[in-house]
């Protein structure tokens, strides 16, 4: 089974995923005001300080609109970069917020952004390992 979500349709990942932007606007405004303490009002100042905070904010929309890709097999789910074996791992599903939490070897979120995703889901794993 394959599945995508988008951070911006769930609202938890989306806070998540916003926790990062605020800390990389964070950082920014650190380095803007440093830069501006250091140069003072010029033109050395504004134009790379405006590219910084116009990158920051390309790829807080690029990180939050781009879609995730996650899929099982018979024996693992793959999501982003980690393999979490199906045998070892519980499935927490919370269908309010569309959620599964995995416990196991490796703790993690799957995000979902319809309840169908999340149906199909928790039915390739199988009822026996889903807590509810």
């Amino acid at each position: 089974m394959i599945w995508s979500y988008r951070p911006y349709k769930n609202p938890v990942a989306k806070r998540r995923y916003l926790r990062t932007v605020y800390i990389m606007y964070a950082i920014g405004f650190i380095l803007v005001v440093y830069r501006y303490y250091q140069l003072g009002l010029t033109d050395e100042f504004l134009i790379p300080s405006l590219a910084l905070l116009a990158t920051i904010t390309f790829f807080s929309v690029l990180i939050l609109r781009k879609p995730k890709f996650c899929y099982t097999d018979v024996n693992y789910i793959y999501t982003g970069g980690t393999k979490i074996r199906k045998d070892d791992a519980e499935f927490y599903p919370d269908f309010e917020n569309l959620i599964v939490e995995v416990r196991g070897r490796v703790n993690k979120n799957l995000y979902f952004e319809r309840r169908e995703d999340l149906d199909r889901f928790l039915k390739d794993v199988g009822q026996g390992r889903v807590r509810l």
